[in-house]
This record gives C-alpha cells, sequence and structure tokens, in this order.
C-alpha cells in the first residue's frame, strides 16, 4: 500500500467535535484559517481514501470536504460558529492526527436552563399506529428520552411530562410546563397521511418564537436525518387560546418527526441510531433558536 491518507471522520461528544485523520506514515502538517468558520488542515502525502465531502451537522461541525492537490491531502472544515481547537498527534506508523474543536458555546447556551419535553399519548392512547403496527406512544417517548439526555449533558434541566407509559391530558402536560416555568415546550408527535406516499416531519406552534423554533428544529432534521420538511402550521388555527396563554410568552413546538404511515419512514422510527439522530437535530434546532435570539 502507497503511504498516504486512508480515513477522515468526525465524532461528537458533548465537549467536543472530535476530526480524526489516520495515515500509514508520520504526519506532517498545516492549519490555515481562511475565516473564522472555515479551517483547511493541508497534509503532506496523497489520499488513499477517495475524495469525499462529509456531511456532519453536529451542531458545531457541518461539513468536511477532503480533497488532494498537487500530491498534498487537503482537509477543509466549515463550522457553524467560530471556536478555539486543540490539535494531538498519535503515533507514527500508522500516524493520527486529531483535532478537538470546542462546543462549549452550546453549554453556555442551554446551561440551566429549564426545558419542558412533552412525549404525546401513552397508555391507552396510543395515538397513530403504522402499517407494521409500530404505535406512535412509544416512539415519542424514545426520542423524548434521547432528547432529555442530551439536553442534560448540556448542563439543561430538562423534564419529561411522562416518564411512564400513561395518560395525561392536555391541561395536565400544560400545567406541568407553568408549575416548572419551563423556558421552551418540545411535545412529540408523528404525522400520518391516508396517502401512504407522504413522507417526511411538520410542525405546529403557538405564537411568533415557536414559529421560529419549529422552523429551526425541521431545517436540522433535513440536514442530519435527510427528512423532508413538511413545513409548519399555526396551532391556533385547531385550538383557540388567549393571546395571554402562557404557551403563547414561550417557544413552544410540536415536532411531528415522522410520517409513520409510510412503510420507510415507519422502518427508520424502529432504528435508535435513527431516533438518536432525530433528538441531536432537535438540540441543535433549539441552539439555533437561542443563537438567532441573542440578547446580550
Amino acid at each position: 500500500m502507497n503511504p498516504g491518507i486512508t480515513n477522515v471522520y468526525i465524532t461528537t461528544s458533548h465537549r467536543f467535535s472530535r476530526l480524526v485523520v489516520d495515515s500509514t506514515k508520520p504526519l506532517n502538517f498545516s492549519v490555515i484559517k481562511n475565516t473564522p468558520k472555515n479551517y483547511e488542515i493541508i497534509l503532506d502525502g496523497p489520499l488513499i481514501m477517495a475524495p469525499d465531502t462529509i456531511k456532519v451537522f453536529d451542531g458545531l461541525v457541518n461539513t468536511i470536504e477532503v480533497t488532494e492537490k498537487h500530491q498534498k491531502s487537503v482537509i477543509a472544515v466549515y463550522l457553524k460558529k467560530p471556536c478555539t481547537f486543540q490539535v494531538k498527534l498519535e503515533g507514527q506508523v500508522p500516524a493520527r492526527l486529531i483535532v478537538l474543536f470546542d462546543r462549549s458555546f452550546i453549554k453556555n447556551l442551554l446551561n440551566n436552563r429549564v426545558f419542558l419535553i412533552d412525549p404525546g399519548h401513552g397508555g391507552k392512547d396510543l395515538g397513530y399506529k403504522g402499517y407494521i403496527n409500530l404505535l406512535e406512544k412509544n416512539v415519542v417517548m424514545d426520542i423524548a428520552n434521547y432528547l432529555k439526555q442530551e439536553l442534560i449533558l448540556y448542563g439543561a434541566q430538562a423534564v419529561m411530562t411522562r416518564e411512564k407509559d400513561i395518560v395525561l391530558s392536555l391541561n395536565e402536560r400544560i400545567n406541568t410546563a407553568i408549575l416548572l416555568e419551563a423556558e421552551m415546550v418540545i411535545s412529540l408527535h408523528v404525522n400520518w397521511d391516508k396517502n401512504i406516499g407522504v413522507r417526511g416531519a411538520k410542525g405546529t406552534y403557538f405564537g411568533e418564537p415557536g414559529k421560529i423554533l419549529c422552523e429551526a428544529i425541521l431545517e436540522e432534521m433535513k440536514k442530519k436525518s435527510k427528512l423532508q420538511n413538511l413545513g409548519v402550521d399555526e396551532a391556533t388555527k385547531l385550538w383557540k387560546i388567549p393571546e395571554s396563554h402562557y404557551l403563547k410568552k414561550i417557544p413552544y413546538a410540536c415536532i411531528k418527526v415522522c410520517t409513520i404511515s409510510n412503510p420507510i419512514e415507519e422502518g427508520w422510527l424502529r432504528s435508535p441510531v435513527f431516533k438518536k439522530g432525530l433528538a441531536d437535530a432537535m438540540v441543535n434546532g433549539i441552539v439555533n433558536y437561542y443563537l438567532g435570539n441573542k440578547k446580550d
């Protein structure tokens, strides 16, 4: 095997986006800052792997482009937000370059905020059912648990309206938000359509903050999970509430995470990896909401 770059990939934790470059020989490299959100890592030696564009969308790293120019490997990193980074080298033959991009801005945005996560339905209220008998109440509970875990990792106070398979009334769910003085409410449901070919996610909201939040989450779900964005609707078209209502004062988003009546998307909803990805995308959308509405 000729010496060169064999692999480039990203792993993500709540502290770092970790870029890893594997090589069959010792690595000589330089890092060029093109803009505050775009870096190029230039490495001596050609690519063994094929050139690639890696779509990450982990809340900090958007994409990575891996190319070869003049017998050198070029890794371009495109970030959502400027950040600091650390570089580590491991080994000689084979060698590994690790670049740690700092994700602390996310914790700074979410730390100590109070979120209410509302998995829809429960108990005898099954919600919608897929053609292969997947139940909405179970799907949204799984996603809610992933979302809660992610928010807590970033220092947030995340509470669920139900932790078990029980029935809750709409008033009980709203009263929980009021009691907690939640800063944001994320309600989780699935979409269903009599047309089996309809696919995608949609959202409903109360008030302008909720609309912005809904749109931010759906856009991140589209990037992360390649779900079609079916758009958002104002919930008050179906349920009239006064302007002074609590849910109009805070960002409230009801996210219909997939179309369970579509057999392909019902299959996706059986995957823990896919459901975890949806929760990650929701966190990204929440972060985008706060970045866009930052008052300091």
